[in-house]
C-alpha cells in the first residue's frame, strides 16, 4: 500500500501527459476526504480527460461500491445507460457479441 500511495501523491508527469488522448467516456467517482485517495488528484484526473464526469459520494472512502452500494448504482447505472444508448458517444465502437 505505501508503494500505491507514494504513486498516486507523486505520479509519474508521463502519465498525466496521456490523459487527455482518452477518448471514451469515463465516470471517475471519489469517495470524499475518508478515502486514502486525494481527492484533488481525482479532480485533477477528471480535468484532464476529455469526456470525464466526476462523482464524490461523500463518506465513502476507498470502497464506494463496498460502503455505499446504493449510492454507486446510483451514479454507474445512468452513466452506463447513457453510454449504451448515446450511437455517437466514442465509446460506440463496441458491440455486442450475439450467445449461442
Amino acid at each position: 500500500m505505501p508503494a500505491i500511495l507514494a504513486q498516486l501523491n507523486d505520479p509519474d508527469p508521463a502519465w498525466w501527459a496521456e490523459l487527455p488522448a482518452i477518448t471514451a467516456p469515463t465516470l471517475v467517482i471519489g469517495g470524499g476526504p475518508t478515502s486514502p485517495v486525494p481527492q484533488q488528484l481525482l479532480a485533477r484526473l477528471a480535468g484532464l480527460v476529455p469526456e470525464a464526469t466526476l462523482v464524490t459520494i461523500e463518506g465513502a472512502g476507498h470502497a464506494v461500491h463496498r460502503t455505499r452500494p446504493a449510492e454507486f448504482l446510483t451514479t454507474v447505472l445512468p452513466f452506463l445507460q447513457r453510454i449504451r444508448t448515446d450511437c455517437t458517444s466514442p465509446a460506440s465502437h463496441i458491440r455486442r457479441v450475439p450467445r449461442g
